[in-house]
């Protein structure tokens, strides 16, 4: 038996919104366009990193600068147009725009892009046009306001080049170039990097050597993991702020800008030919109830963890990696986790909980007018007979929904119960890998 205890007469803090995603709702020359689930979720950040994945046709710099010999001074050796469109059907979902600068990974035996910058101050240059461009309304430009801009992403990736064939020097010499002017063009921006990947702490620990010792702009650190256990992104998390506090960069934001289920042998989930049936598998694991119950597990436990921001990855349909749609954009098991959350973020004030023994996963919120909801993720195989008390509830009178998240229901509306009094018990079981939600309504 689990024992989960909720007041809602205490608060705790409040609701972090860490339901973000990589990429935005359109893909495949717009044939695919999830925007209506987008804002129904209320994504609130889009990181722009392998849009239209593997075959980027907006938001890389080369893509929009795409002749390296022209000047960046001219708006003429620019080509915005499908950014353009591109970052407006993301705005147009009331999310706000997380902009990665540099170029999207490359699996191909040939890279084409992910060499470093033939000179980095031209590079440089290009970026800035980038972002006067979206900010300041140059070459026909917007005013768009994206705060948050990214140097490259995973140069210390090491599969075969795929994302930064440079050395780490060159990787650092790039940053200092480009956030150091992107600072002195505009203080208000926040500027940082590097979208680490998960398990190189020597890469991290220089580039936070040279920030320190060369005071660079850094706004923000950015990292990424793919596992299928949140208590690993729990110790990444903390050892990340160890390190940005070891360097004295303890108020600088700490963004998970990559999270999912790990895909379990990459070597086999990324081999260029053969293991069709091991793809498969492994990839349709990501849009099942296991991986629903996981994503919410981890949405969950990050309110308790030092992360600023997060964004899944990801958001756009189609996509491998993407658990919340199919390859027709139909929701899959995971959206329903993140749609359960999105009840979290709405009520937006977090209450206390305790879990005895902690066998489940669980977060509890408050509205300004006294509605409240409850989120409980299984992540086991196994079912767990559960008991939830609730106190603090709506002295006046209360109507309890229960939703239900598993390999049969979609966040179905299973049970509803109406009472009086500020406390009420209520008994269930839960199926391995499975969600629920409950809504508290004022009557």
């Amino acid at each position: 038996m689990s024992d989960i205890s909720i007041d809602f007469s205490t608060i705790t803090g409040s609701i972090k919104p860490m339901h973000g995603v990589n990429n935005g709702p359109v893909a495949y020359g717009s044939l695919l366009n999830v925007s209506r689930f987008y804002r129904e979720l209320g994504v609130p950040y889009v990181r722009l990193h392998d849009p239209n994945w593997p075959h980027p046709r907006e938001v890389d710099v080369p893509q929009i600068f795409p002749d390296f010999s022209k000047d960046p001074a001219d708006p003429a050796s620019y080509d915005f147009r499908r950014t353009d469109d591109y970052l407006a059907s993301i705005l147009d979902t009331g999310a706000r725009l997380f902009y990665r600068l540099g170029v999207s990974i490359e699996h191909t035996a040939r890279k084409y892009y992910t060499a470093p910058p033939a000179d980095f101050e031209k590079w440089t240059q290009i970026c800035l046009g980038i972002i006067r461009h979206y900010n300041h309304g140059w070459a026909d430009g917007f005013h768009h306001d994206i705060r948050y801009w990214e140097i490259w992403n995973e140069p210390d990736n090491g599969d075969g080049d795929c994302m930064w064939s440079g050395t780490s020097e060159q990787y650092f010499a790039l940053y200092r170039t480009a956030a150091t002017a992107i600072k002195a063009f505009d203080p208000n921006l926040k500027v940082g990097g590097y979208a680490a990947t998960s398990g190189f702490p020597d890469f991290t620990r220089a580039f936070l050597d040279i920030c320190r010792r060369e005071e660079l702009p850094l706004d923000f650190f950015s990292w990424h993991a793919y596992t299928d256990d949140p208590g690993d992104i729990a110790r990444l998390a903390w050892e990340t702020k160890q390190m940005l506090d070891e360097h004295g960069f303890g108020h600088v934001e700490s963004w998970l800008n990559e999270w999912n289920c790990s895909p379990g042998d990459w070597s086999r989930a990324f081999s260029r030919s053969g293991e069709e049936e091991y793809k498969r598998q492994a990839f349709t694991r990501f849009r099942s109830a296991e991986a629903a119950s996981f994503v919410t597990a981890l949405l969950l436990t990050m309110q308790e963890l030092p992360i600023d921001f997060a964004t899944y990855y990801d958001g756009q349909p189609g996509e491998w990696f993407c658990g919340l749609f199919d390859n027709y954009g139909v929701p899959q098991k995971p959206y329903y986790g993140f749609k359960a959350f999105t009840e979290l973020v709405q009520c937006g004030r977090k209450v206390h909980v305790e879990l005895d023994p902690k066998k489940l996963y669980c977060c509890a919120a408050r509205g300004e007018e006294g509605d409240g909801a409850v989120v409980v993720s299984n992540m086991s195989d196994n079912p767990v007979a559960n008991r939830l008390r609730l106190s603090g509830l709506p002295a006046a009178g209360y109507t309890i929904e229960q939703y239900l998240l598993d390999n049969e229901h979609d966040l179905a509306k299973v049970i509803t119960v109406t009472g009086t009094g500020e406390a009420l018990e209520l008994s269930y079981e839960m199926a391995g890998h499975s969600v629920v939600l409950y809504r508290v309504r004022r009557r």
